[in-house]
């Protein structure tokens, strides 16, 4: 599986200081950093569980191909296949109850995220499950990039804050508070965007969020 990703942040860059710029203007923008941590953490996941037992070493030769086609970009083959192998759609009904059928979740939901198909894109995401501090956080900031796709604002928050509070990391819980800041200033919520852009200036002076702490900070005062 590559690991050659171009991380981006889950907002349009318009959205730093620009609240009135909010705007999801690419489906592509979903994935950045969410499809390269998934596909990574992905395979691992699938190389220390899938060889346990028969059922899921065959599982995991099943979402092989699909995994492939998704690398590619290639997302309608990725979820129905490809006449031959087997999609993550064929995964998930054919493998329930192992780890591939539960990461094929995500694949699916962020396949459906670039074909357009929000609602899909919700349902999939949605029925993925993790207690990991990496990929489970991104997929539920990816859900919640899909409800500000359809206006549903206070969802997203929800979503997001969750997923920092779950992440407790320098690589997700500062983009996960930087966009739900960004949809507080959306909704006029100027205070409570203050409040987050200040945590991510203090709590994660590191992260390449950081940078950008200051201006965020006086774009709500």
């Amino acid at each position: 599986m590559s690991k050659k990703q171009t991380e981006t942040p889950i907002l349009a860059d318009e959205v730093l200081g620009k609240s009135e710029a909010f705007v999801l203007k690419n489906k592509n923008i979903i994935l950045g950093a969410i499809l390269a941590i998934i596909v990574i953490a992905g395979g691992i996941m699938a190389y220390d569980t899938f060889v346990a037992t028969p059922k899921k070493a065959e599982a995991d030769k099943a979402i092989f191909h699909a995994e492939h086609y998704f690398i590619k970009g290639e997302y309608e083959s990725a979820l129905n296949g490809d006449g031959v192998n087997a999609g993550f759609l064929k995964v998930i009904e054919d493998h329930s109850g192992t780890p591939a059928a539960n990461i094929a979740h995500a694949y699916a939901g962020l396949s459906y995220v670039q074909l357009g198909d929000i609602d899909n894109a919700i349902k999939y995401l949605e029925d993925f499950s993790g207690n990991d501090r990496i990929v489970s956080p991104k997929v539920k900031s990816a859900l919640a990039t899909c409800y500000a796709q359809k206006e549903n604002w206070s969802k997203a928050i929800d979503l997001l804050l969750e997923a920092a509070d779950k992440a407790k990391n320098v690589a997700v819980t500062p983009e996960c508070w930087r966009d739900a800041a960004a949809i507080y200033e959306k909704t006029g919520k100027n205070e409570e965007a203050r409040k987050l852009y200040e945590r991510i200036k203090n709590e994660y002076p590191e992260s390449h969020v950081a940078i950008d702490a200051d201006k965020l900070i006086n774009s709500v005062k």
